[in-house]
């Protein structure tokens, strides 16, 4: 391979990353709740996770992550695929339901047409921010974590369905009503996945930890806290696969509507 063909495939590279980069630079809602956090870092130029806010209006907030199943260019495309989709689809933004499924059927239809699955994890919810009540599908990504820093209680919020990209058909949606003292934590599996030399996994359990001993901190010093010991983890070895954190805290919710 001569120099300028070299040169130019790193141009596109470039190009894709920027276009990615591009869709997923944005502000932050506000979160009437209390606070919301992302941190995210990618493996490469371009990666396959995704993470996207919407502002509704009367107090509500839609939010998504997400990640695709492979690496590289391959996965970058099809990345933004889904989050072109989700920018551009206001009319059913606040049905889950409705617009994962929809997701859902092009992943399937572009499978069929290439004779190759193309899947992916991903979880999109609205939550109602005055009263915490939240209507989402978690379509087989990691189980975020629900840690109540009242009584130091945590739990998962549960898949509702397969990964995206599988088959076709209506994609049900669940609900959470979330209370006072709640942090949600969302994450992909390049965080409790990121290995050390040993090949030992960060794991989920790592990850819980640092959940429970920062509960009287920010939303902030979690995310760093938790990229830091990451990288203290791995001994500071570049990752092998993207990693996205969201921290949602729930402070100031009415209870169910």
């Amino acid at each position: 391979m001569d120099k300028s063909h070299k040169s130019s495939e790193l141009s596109e590279l470039h190009l894709a990353a920027a276009v990615q980069q591009a869709l997923l630079t944005g502000d932050m809602p506000e979160c009437e709740c209390g606070k919301m956090v992302l941190k995210n870092r990618m493996s490469g130029l371009v990666g396959g996770d995704f993470y996207h806010f919407r502002q509704l209006g009367q107090g509500q907030v839609a939010f998504a992550i997400g990640d695709v199943v492979g690496h590289g260019l391959p996965a970058a495309l099809v990345m933004t695929l889904i989050l072109g989709h989700l920018r551009a689809d206001h009319q059913n933004s606040r049905r889950p339901g409705r617009l994962v499924s929809h997701i859902n059927d092009q992943l399937v239809g572009l499978g069929e047409l290439i004779d190759l699955p193309v899947t992916c994890s991903l979880i999109y919810g609205v939550v109602d921010l005055p009263s915490g009540v939240l209507m989402y599908i978690n379509a087989g990504h990691p189980h975020p974590i629900i840690y109540h820093r009242g009584d130091e209680n945590a739990r998962n919020l549960p898949s509702t369905t397969m990964l995206l990209g599988v088959q076709g058909g209506v994609l049900n949606e669940s609900c959470h009503q979330f209370q006072q003292q709640d942090r949600l934590v969302l994450f992909t599996d390049g965080i409790i996945e990121a290995r050390n030399p040993g090949m030992e996994l960060f794991g989920r359990d790592r990850l819980l930890e640092i959940v429970c001993q920062t509960r009287m901190g920010s939303p902030e010093s979690l995310a760093e806290r938790v990229f830091r010991e990451m990288g203290e983890f791995v001994c500071s070895t570049p990752p092998q696969d993207d990693q996205t954190l969201v921290v949602i805290d729930f402070d100031k919710v009415s209870g169910a509507i």
